[in-house]
């Protein structure tokens, strides 16, 4: 708004559905494609100034849950087809604390040029609210007809599941065949200060 008035909306969420884009290649440009501010093109009467003014949408954060579910939307039934390019994602480590709001401001408001410089000064100065991958959900297949699979870790160790097969998810502790799998389509992160029994 011209005033500078802010509305802010929650929506509680059990997952968070991430578009996959042409310039999608990471989870964290998948959540920074999410969380920009999205101009509205209709004018919004404010309630503050009671002007018609252009308007900015933006989703982040306020409170981020203990177990973190990203949803990649694969399926395009638009164009009909699934998208199938592959989106890299972190094992351990993946911050949210970039897209809590004062911080998804922080980076609205600094003057760069270039948009990754701004986005790597921000990064290094944000909370580290940190989660770690424990399952994926990898679907097979075609817009049409396919298959699901998933991936648990458990005391340390990638397990693939396929319906009622149960085998070791790869070489080692599984987690290099886990983060190279095509058709990643569900995530499943905790929060580090999360204590498992």
């Amino acid at each position: 708004m011209t005033c500078g008035y802010k509305r802010s909306q929650p929506e509680p969420f059990l997952d968070v559905s991430l578009p996959i884009t042409a310039d999608t290649k990471t989870i964290e440009s998948s959540l920074r494609n999410f969380t920009r501010p999205e101009e509205l093109s209709d004018s919004v009467l404010c309630p503050s100034c009671a002007i018609k003014t252009p308007t900015r949408k933006q989703h982040t954060f306020a409170k981020l849950p203990k177990i973190l579910c990203l949803h990649l939307k694969r399926f395009d039934a638009a164009t009909n087809r699934k998208i199938s390019d592959f989106v890299s994602f972190p094992a351990h480590g993946l911050n949210l604390g970039a897209f809590l709001p004062h911080w998804c401001e922080v980076v609205e408001g600094m003057k760069n040029p270039d948009p990754d410089a701004v986005q790597n000064e921000a990064d290094a100065a944000c909370p580290q609210i940190l989660y770690d991958l424990y399952a994926t959900v990898n679907h097979t297949g075609t817009l049409h007809q396919g298959h699901y699979v998933s991936n648990v870790k458990v005391n340390g160790k990638w397990y693939h599941c396929n319906d009622a097969y149960v085998c070791d998810a790869g070489d080692g502790d599984g987690e290099k065949a886990v983060l190279e799998a095509d058709g990643a389509y569900m995530l499943f992160y905790m929060r580090r200060d999360v204590v498992t029994t």
